[in-house]
């Protein structure tokens, strides 16, 4: 399969991804049409933005690194394909929990939804980096960047981890 196949339709699904987290973003229901009530709702809403705005940046970084990923590919195989899919499937996942968590704040059922959803897209992003890394699909390969690659991300995914674990507990630490 051609690489540029791949980064082309990963770009589309992270833009749609992105578009259905801002579509989450919820609009304050008002009893009465007013613009001091909708001034008073819009202030109450604020901490329901934050976890939309921790998720585009989440989606952001992970676009970030992807196409940094695939840029060092000098070529893609069966297997790569597949968890870039995969990768995808998560990545599309997340307004969902980021709905949930934005209405629900920090119960810690929501926040731990939320928390494994990232930490499955951890673990697909590291699974990814670590295929096209061992299976030699890398051009001009640098041993001390791709061991601080595989650092990188072991050290994200098992903060995503560690965060789930802790929101049953304290969903607002995590």
């Amino acid at each position: 399969m051609n690489k540029n196949r791949v980064e082309s339709f990963s770009d589309g699904v992270f833009a749609f991804a992105i578009t259905l987290l801002v579509l989450g973003v919820p609009i304050p229901d008002l009893a009465i049409v007013d613009d001091q009530y909708l001034r008073i709702a819009l202030m109450k809403a604020l901490h329901e933005l934050v976890p939309y705005i921790t998720s585009f940046a989440t989606i952001g970084i992970i676009w970030l690194n992807h196409h940094a990923l695939f840029h060092a590919a000098e070529r893609v195989d069966h297997l790569t394909v597949t968890l870039n899919l995969l990768l995808l499937l998560v990545v599309l996942f997340i307004p969902s929990p980021t709905a949930v968590l934005g209405r629900y704040g920090a119960l810690p059922s929501s926040a731990f939804l939320y928390g494994c959803v990232l930490t499955a897209l951890g673990a697909t992003f590291t699974l990814l980096s670590l295929c096209i890394q061992k299976r030699g699909l890398r051009r001009n390969e640098n041993f001390h960047q791709s061991r601080w690659e595989r650092l990188r991300n072991l050290v994200g995914t098992v903060t995503y981890h560690a965060a789930t674990a802790l929101s049953l507990r304290h969903p607002r630490g995590a």
